[in-house]
């Protein structure tokens, strides 16, 4: 319960400082293509600059909504295909918003998706999505 209540202050706080995340991200995580990138398939990862305590709110993904398949489908002309890898579902799973070109660091980083659920897969999983609707004042 005290979780909960402090993920939902500090998400109110971002709500009411938007577009003034940019030094608090930045101080808290960085971005650099692994070493180990050999093949180029990985490429730019975020790392946190310190350990991060567990619930850690990073801050509010950003980009721009893309409310129809019309839109969706002007949008990839535009941008390539590439720019579906920074598509964010939203809850309606009716739109979505795209990180790419104009997201925030926060559109780097991958929520992966474990065909087989192992107890080595779930340990990997160390950052997740909270969906912010309408009710949070």
């Amino acid at each position: 319960r005290q979780t909960k209540a402090r993920i939902n202050q500090e998400i109110r706080w971002f709500l009411q400082n938007e577009g003034r995340h940019d030094a608090r991200m930045n101080e808290m995580m960085s971005v650099a293509i692994p070493l180990d990138d050999r093949d180029g398939y990985r490429g730019r990862t975020v790392y946190a600059r310190t350990d991060l305590a567990a619930f850690t709110v990073l801050g509010p993904y950003s980009g721009r909504l893309l409310d129809s398949e019309t839109v969706r489908g002007e949008y990839e002309k535009e941008y390539g295909r590439e720019a579906s890898n920074y598509y964010f579902a939203t809850r309606s799973q009716e739109r979505i918003v795209s990180g790419f070109p104009q997201g925030n660091i926060l559109s780097l980083l991958n929520s992966p998706v474990f065909t087989q659920r192992t107890a080595e897969a779930e340990a990997r999983q160390n950052v997740s999505a909270v969906l912010v609707g309408k009710n949070i004042h």
